[in-house]
């Protein structure tokens, strides 16, 4: 029930006459107050008020402003242009929205914008005007509120509203006013709150607010070697390496690969979570249409995704990542495994002491990465799924200082394009180091980017599990590297090698026809990568071999790669026979006879 105080000064004077009550009545509504003058009429005021607002149900009395009393009493008699009727009419018949922000929008209107504008007229200059919706503003930006679920012991932590926040309140008021303004017939001239002055949305890293914190490559593999399970370490590598969304990654299925078995291997990002209205959850478009769209990932996201199941024709829609019972994984589960991983990666010195990342900062990261490395922020946009490039410059622009550099050196080398500029272009792009790559046999690719030759010393060993000699990456200076190539720098790589996914079967038989196992040896047909300067790269369909190998054992060997699975299978049946057929004959010794066979799409040799 609303009641009627008094405030008093230190001499015990009355100041004013305030009459407090709780929003509907409710023990944990929001406490209300409206002030009356220190004198006998404003007492008398203040207990007709308080009469009101019992009359009302525990709601502000129709037609009054706070602050200013009864500017139109008769605004109570035309329900439909109250603003709190006319409010929930606008936001229920709203089309191409989602029922959760439906639901979200009343939320906002009952807890922050109704208490002062609930009663008021959409057709009031006076209830609507500049000053009222800037001193609206004020008040929300001294309203302290706490961030996320409110702990179980003691007192939840208070901060200031955010600037984010408030202008998205703003929003919400300023859209259903428009709806006013452009009625037939209109209901008002002009929208008040075009002229409000907004708190700026850069400001939220002040007193606990919500700063980016951008983490460097190194420290994302601190945090990630700091978790427990290996899906979570799965999960960051995915998300730091695609800037996918929680909502989105959380759906990720074999359904949304894309050239999964090529050099260009892509994710379509066409699904997302998202919230039903009614506390559930349903899988959906992406947040935007922008959303929808098709990003290029790396090896060792490839890889990352192959250890999770990969391509798996069987079951398209399978989540790669899920809660302990297959269900949608909520992200404060993961949440808390994170945060266990970052302060366990600060004890090991592998995190900075004042870095508190998120698990959303793996997405800012990876933009930060891109900005870095001299990509626009129109390619950033369109790889994180923005609807607007504005967002990607507010977020991200300050970064662009940092990729001044790289781009530096890319017009001055498109300035010094020319015929009597090619030695000079071929000598400032060789920097001064050249990173070699040298595999088993030595063969022996070079990078520029030492992070390409790494990473492909890394992959190699993986994609070639039945090789036991080590791949080792060798820094060489340009100078010598030029002298003992007869193509000079033009063989070395500008970016990462195309990699390509076979299908392969291999098996070996004595001469008795006995089947002999190395541990290694297929002995059905699996998938094995091949790299672009490998022999078995530009197969299509199948090819067999089978041959004679040196050596006392006397084994025959048949192999059979392709890019077609089922050719391979069928092929691999023959090529099996044919070595079955041929071990009794191995010639023995150290000499090597061999048979390679093409096989057609008709499995006709």
């Amino acid at each position: 029930m609303a009641y009627v105080t008094s405030r008093k000064n230190r001499d015990g004077q009355v100041t004013s006459y305030q009459v407090k009550w709780r929003l509907g009545g409710g023990r944990e509504a929001p406490q209300q107050t409206e002030r009356f003058d220190p004198d006998v009429e404003g007492l008398a005021a203040a207990e007709i008020f308080c009469k009101a607002v019992n009359e009302a149900g525990q709601q502000w009395p129709a037609g009054w402003v706070k602050g200013h009393g009864y500017i139109e009493p008769s605004a109570s008699t035309e329900e439909r242009y109250r603003f709190r009727y006319f409010a929930r009419t606008s936001i229920e018949n709203r089309t191409g929205i989602e029922e959760h922000y439906r639901q979200a929008c009343f939320r906002d209107l009952e807890r922050w914008i109704n208490p002062t504008f609930g009663e008021c007229d959409v057709r009031s200059t006076e209830h609507f005007s500049s000053d009222t919706v800037r001193a609206w503003v004020r008040m929300l930006e001294q309203t302290l509120v706490h961030k996320g679920q409110a702990p179980k012991k003691g007192q939840p932590k208070q901060r200031k509203m955010s600037p984010k926040t408030i202008r998205n309140l703003h929003g919400l008021l300023s859209s259903i006013l428009q709806e006013a303004v452009t009625a037939e017939p209109p209901l008002r001239a002009r929208n008040p709150c075009e002229r409000t002055r907004l708190p700026r949305a850069d400001d939220d890293g002040a007193d606990g607010g919500e700063d980016i914190e951008f983490l460097t490559p190194d420290e994302v593999d601190g945090i990630i070697s700091c978790m427990e399970l290996r899906s979570d370490q799965l999960l960051a590598t995915v998300k730091y390496g695609t800037g996918m969304r929680w909502s989105e990654i959380t759906c990720l299925a074999p359904v949304c690969l894309v050239d999964w078995n090529t050099a260009k291997p892509s994710i379509r990002v066409k699904r997302a979570w998202k919230r039903d209205g009614h506390s559930g959850y349903y899988i959906g478009a992406p947040k935007s249409k922008r959303g929808r769209r098709t990003v290029r990932v790396s090896f060792t996201v490839v890889a990352a995704i192959d250890e999770l199941g990969g391509a798996d024709e069987e079951q398209p829609d399978r989540l790669y990542f899920t809660g302990g019972q297959g269900q949608r994984l909520h992200y404060s589960t993961f949440y808390d495994r994170w945060q266990r991983a970052v302060r366990r990666a600060k004890a090991e010195g592998l995190l900075p002491k004042h870095k508190n990342p998120t698990p959303h900062d793996l997405r800012h990261s990876h933009a930060a990465v891109l900005i870095s490395e001299g990509r626009g922020l129109t390619y950033v946009q369109r790889r994180l799924g923005h609807e607007s490039i504005k967002t990607t410059s507010d977020t991200y622009g300050h970064l662009l200082p940092e990729a001044d550099d790289d781009a530096m050196d890319a017009i001055e080398r498109s300035l010094g394009r020319g015929p009597a500029a090619e030695a000079a272009e071929e000598q400032t792009a060789s920097r001064d180091r050249v990173y070699a790559v040298v595999f088993p046999g030595g063969h022996v690719e070079a990078f520029w980017d030492p992070g390409d030759a790494s990473a492909v010393a890394k992959q190699w060993p993986l994609d070639h599990p039945e090789v036991d000699d080590d791949v080792r990456v060798e820094v060489l200076s340009t100078d010598w590297w030029r002298r003992q190539q007869t193509d000079g720098l033009k063989g070395v790589r500008q970016g990462m090698p195309g990699r390509r996914q076979l299908w392969v079967g291999s098996a070996l038989y004595m001469t008795d026809g006995t089947e002999f196992s190395t541990g290694v040896d297929l002995e059905r047909v699996a998938a094995r990568w091949a790299w672009e300067w490998e022999e078995r790269y530009g197969v299509d369909g199948a090819m067999a071999e089978v041959w004679h190998l040196p050596g006392p054992m006397m084994l025959t060997q048949a192999v059979v790669y392709g890019s077609d699975r089922e050719q391979v299978r069928e092929a691999f049946v023959r090529a099996r026979s044919e070595a079955v057929a041929r071990c009794g004959n191995h010639p023995g010794g150290a000499r090597k006879g061999g048979h390679v066979a093409p096989v057609d799409g008709d499995g006709e040799r």
